[in-house]
């Protein structure tokens, strides 16, 4: 099938002769609210098929977007580099968490409801990150390093497909989920998880494309289960 970009599988990192190599098999893995047909499509968790919410990587000037990637990078402030080196350290989802243990604490929400929030979030980003690489891996997309070897990207450019941003579709998801329980933190929520995913276009990683529509996917991820929870009668304010 012919492409109007470049293709992670086809084309080396800086400095090496050979293209990466990854592995698909995650976006292969059960899921806990949704489930993969074998023809690529996925189902809700009422078994109605989910039309997704996410450009096709054909339809992006990708030109456009490494212009924007290399203007960033020789603009950065010390405040986008901090972002960058914070959200691309470590696991995001152990932030998150961090974060839903204190905003548990702040709504004085006993250990029984805080166990079920963290239930409800980690098998939600289990499932965002196999729809994530089941897209990443169908689409191949390019990282920026892979079109301009002379980028200097803050941190070390990850070996999987850019596009969606992993860490944007986490993001979007989490903030649409968290703030079903936590209505009240819906401004710092949303701010929080926007910032996560542009810290990757800081880090010189990904097209800001890769994390507006990583963000975009995420949130719808993220409704969709929050229509599950409300359809099990699932508390939604604790505070």
């Amino acid at each position: 099938m012919q492409r109007n970009y470049r293709q992670w599988t086809q084309y080396p990192y800086p400095g090496e002769k050979n293209p990466p190599k990854g592995s698909a098999t995650p976006g292969f893995w059960p899921m806990f609210f949704m489930s993969k047909e074998q023809n690529g499509t996925f189902l809700d968790p009422f078994h109605q098929l989910i039309h997704w919410q996410i450009k096709n990587p054909d339809a992006i000037d990708w030109k456009k977007e490494l212009t924007f990637v290399e203007q960033t990078l020789k603009a950065l402030t010390p405040e986008q580099i901090r972002i960058a080196q914070y959200w691309g350290t470590g696991e995001l989802s152990a932030k998150i968490t961090t974060t839903i243990f204190s905003l548990c604490e702040k709504s004085r929400i006993g250990s029984p409801h805080t166990a079920r929030i963290l239930g409800y979030f980690h098998a939600a980003i289990n499932d965002t990150f196999i729809i994530t690489w089941y897209l990443k891996y169908l689409w191949d997309v390019a990282r920026p390093n892979q079109y301009e070897q002379n980028l200097s990207p803050v941190l070390l450019t990850p070996r999987f497909p850019s596009y969606p941003s992993a860490h944007a579709t986490i993001a979007g998801c989490s903030e649409n989920l968290l703030r079903h329980f936590f209505p009240k933190e819906t401004t710092s929520l949303k701010k929080w998880m926007e910032e996560s995913a542009q810290s990757r276009l800081y880090a010189g990683v990904h097209f800001k494309v890769d994390n507006d529509q990583g963000l975009r996917l995420g949130r719808q991820i993220g409704d969709i289960i929050v229509k599950l929870v409300e359809a099990q009668n699932v508390r939604s304010d604790y505070a």
